[in-house]
């Protein structure tokens, strides 16, 4: 009897979880929609999302170009992030027609569609970007296509010389090998010396210019306005309405850091108040990056990054926006200076084996040919200043020129006497416990 009770438990948990399973494999239900199509500026560089027909706000930032076009596609939720997906690469439909901005119910301009491109100076990944229109959107892209042009010619020729080094030295090893069995002795300064010489690889475009696109341009004062789309025919497109808020930042021109541990790569973080103190522990090394910074209010800063997000309207948020390149970072120790330490690339190399991890190592380019920096940063080794005790580092640009707002306070926390906290941590518990025994025997 037991057994076939248990039998018949395990079928009917067979069969329940194939039907979970089959629920949640079950793919989300898919509409076409009507959606705005973002390329939004966020202090920094362009970032690229969509608003779906639920979020009746487009948030932007004030006096920069924003391209914006409408267009049909398909939207599902997906349960996993709690948020609209678009398959733009199943249908991508542009509505065609004029967008009309509107402010307290009057149409206060109407916009055609205007050429435009991006132009990353640094490359595609690099932190900043800027939005050019018309004719410099032409210029731009024919700088980009002329440069990859030369590069690819570059690369055949490159491939060429290659080619022919081979040949050279394989001829050149023959000749070694019969001088030396005529008996002639070459040291191996002689031999290096004659040589054939192998090509370098030529330097790749270093910036990018994005295709030119078609899109409605939005640089706008602040305030609050409306939007909607007019058809060829005079009609409004259905749907096609939204409210647009055009802010600007709080306060701005002021320095922040990111601030990423070496034995913590993954874990960044940030110091944007100089009131307040950089705790650091251990025998450890810190990358410090510094950048100009902005303050924007939490939930319009949120929503212009993806319309779906959430923020809050009474917060305030610091956004890193240009990185500071040409300074040098002082380290000071009760105002003594103790080290002056330059910017410098490194690259984060993967560590190979069943522990997965990585190691920081400073950028050469010889050492890693065809590889780019992963990051640039001035490094601050706690060894070099004994690991412990209060420090102050600053940015210094030009000859003693410290840069306002750059000052930081860095206190190196003991670790020696951890196991102390551990003991501490432990008293409430043993009160607890001694209190428990002596009502059980009161009462007993």
């Amino acid at each position: 009897m037991k057994k076939s009770s248990l039998f018949f438990t395990l079928i009917l948990a067979l069969l329940l979880g194939l039907l979970v399973s089959r629920g949640l494999a079950q793919a989300p239900p898919i509409r076409e929609q009507l959606v705005y199509s973002l390329s939004v500026f966020d202090g920094k560089t362009y970032t690229k999302g969509f608003a779906p027909r639920g979020e009746d706000t487009i948030y932007l930032i004030a006096n920069e170009n924003n391209a914006v076009s409408i267009r049909y596609t398909l939207v599902y939720f997906w349960p996993i992030t709690a948020r609209y997906m678009a398959g733009f690469k199943t249908l991508n439909e542009e509505v065609e027609g004029t967008l009309e901005l509107l402010r307290d119910g009057k149409v206060i301009r109407s916009l055609e569609k205007e050429d435009n491109v991006v132009f990353y100076p640094e490359g595609y990944f690099a932190e900043n970007s800027k939005m050019y229109l018309h004719e410099e959107a032409h210029a731009f892209l024919q700088k980009y296509e002329y440069a990859t042009k030369e590069y690819y010619a570059r690369i055949d020729e490159y491939y060429e010389k290659t080619r022919e080094y081979r040949e050279a030295f394989e001829e050149f090893l023959e000749s070694i090998g019969e001088r030396r069995k005529a008996g002639e002795e070459l040291s191996r300064t002689q031999v290096e010396a004659q040589m054939p010489k192998q090509p370098s690889p030529p330097e790749g475009v270093r910036f990018y210019t994005t295709p030119v696109a078609k899109d409605y341009i939005l640089n706008l004062p602040q305030g609050t306005y409306q939007t909607r789309l007019r058809a060829r025919d005079g009609t409004i497109v259905q749907d096609s309405q939204k409210n647009l808020v055009a802010f600007v930042r709080r306060r701005g021109g002021t320095i922040g850091y990111e601030i990423t541990p070496g034995n913590r790569w993954t874990m960044k973080e940030s110091s944007n108040d100089p009131s307040k103190t950089i705790y650091a522990s251990g025998k450890n090394t810190l990358y410090l990056r510094p950048f100009l910074q902005d303050e924007y209010n939490d939930l319009y800063y949120k929503k212009l990054l993806d319309p779906q997000n959430v923020g809050t309207s009474e917060r305030w948020i610091w956004v890193h926006t240009t990185p500071i390149k040409n300074a040098l970072l002082d380290l000071l120790s009760k105002g003594k200076l103790l080290e002056r330490i330059e910017r410098a690339p490194y690259y984060v190399k993967q560590i190979p084996g069943p522990e997965l991890g990585y190691e920081i190592l400073e950028y050469k380019e010889e050492e890693f040919p065809e590889r780019s920096p992963s990051f640039e940063g001035h490094k601050l080794e706690v060894s070099s200043v004994s690991g412990r005790g209060k420090y102050d580092f600053r940015l210094e640009k030009g000859e003693g020129e410290v840069m306002d707002g750059s000052e930081r306070e860095i206190l190196f926390v003991r670790k020696e006497n951890t196991n102390l906290l551990h003991i501490i941590s432990i008293f409430p518990l043993i009160v607890g416990v001694v209190v428990f025994i002596q009502r059980k025997r009161r009462a007993s």
